[in-house]
């Protein structure tokens, strides 16, 4: 495999194959039925006095191992709904990311926001798996998508009332974004060919987005501080998805009022 991406789709489609014959589609559409309905995420993202941020849920990476000792995925969802997050995202991939898709169900009973499915996704049977597990919206990558794919998952999701996060990383992406007509579009700061991050790139990509009108803008990897939101939003971003600098803090209820630009942590 040229690099790491390519590797963990390819991983994915060996793995999705296995679960095709677990959990047949004709079931999978059958779950679909007992799911509450959709949260809308782009009111939440859009709308209040505060920053709008999507706080994520990640144990490990390919890139940068274990992100935090005694990991607890319902008690940091639990501190991220009460603190302000607009919505939660939620890493589903095994092999790298050390998760499964089943933590969606059980996120959901502590945070009553929307959910992002964050997983590499090709294929339509995950997006029936997306929905019939309790997410509220979920990723596709442009960077490894073909056109045909990107404009046929995302019209999936739409025909099931769920929404597409469309992530780009360069101007090519964001014309496969354009084309297949996705409303909300995140800007990735990293590479995910080889995890190296330049919050250039959103710099340069936001103006670019914003240049199709209607178009709800998410800037992703990178964020540190609140220095950084408050610049980027001058320029047009809309919301922010942010994992480790979260993920990694001694506390992170505190951490993410900091982001939010709240005036004093109550803990």
């Amino acid at each position: 495999m040229s690099n790491i991406l390519d590797k963990i789709f390819a991983d994915k489609q060996k793995e999705l194959a296995g679960t095709k014959c677990d959990l047949p589609l004709a079931e999978l559409k059958q779950r679909i039925g007992d799911q509450a309905p959709v949260l809308d995420v782009f009111p939440a993202l859009r709308k209040g006095k505060n920053s709008r941020i999507i706080a994520e849920i990640k144990r490990r990476t390919p890139f940068k191992g274990e992100l935090r000792e005694n990991f607890n995925a319902l008690e940091i969802a639990s501190d991220y709904a009460r603190y302000g997050a607009a919505a939660l995202s939620i890493l589903t991939e095994s092999n790298y990311f050390g998760s499964h898709i089943g933590i969606l169900q059980e996120v959901r009973t502590v945070a009553p926001i929307p959910l992002l499915r964050k997983d590499f996704i090709f294929d339509e049977y995950q997006v029936y798996e997306s929905r019939a597990h309790g997410a509220d919206l979920f990723l596709l990558i442009a960077t490894w998508l073909e056109q045909s794919q990107l404009t046929d998952l995302l019209g999936l999701g739409k025909e099931l009332g769920l929404p597409a996060l469309v992530e780009t990383h360069d101007e090519y992406d964001m014309e496969k974004a354009f084309e297949a007509k996705a409303s909300l579009i995140g800007i990735n700061n990293r590479d995910l060919t080889n995890g190296k991050t330049d919050l250039n790139i959103a710099r340069r990509l936001i103006p670019m987005a914003l240049q199709e009108p209607g178009k709800t803008l998410v800037c992703e990897s990178g964020i540190h501080g609140r220095e950084e939101i408050e610049d980027f939003e001058k320029i047009g971003a809309h919301a922010f998805l942010i994992g480790e600098s979260l993920m990694t803090a001694q506390n992170i209820p505190e951490k993410l009022t900091e982001l939010l630009g709240n005036e004093k942590f109550a803990g």
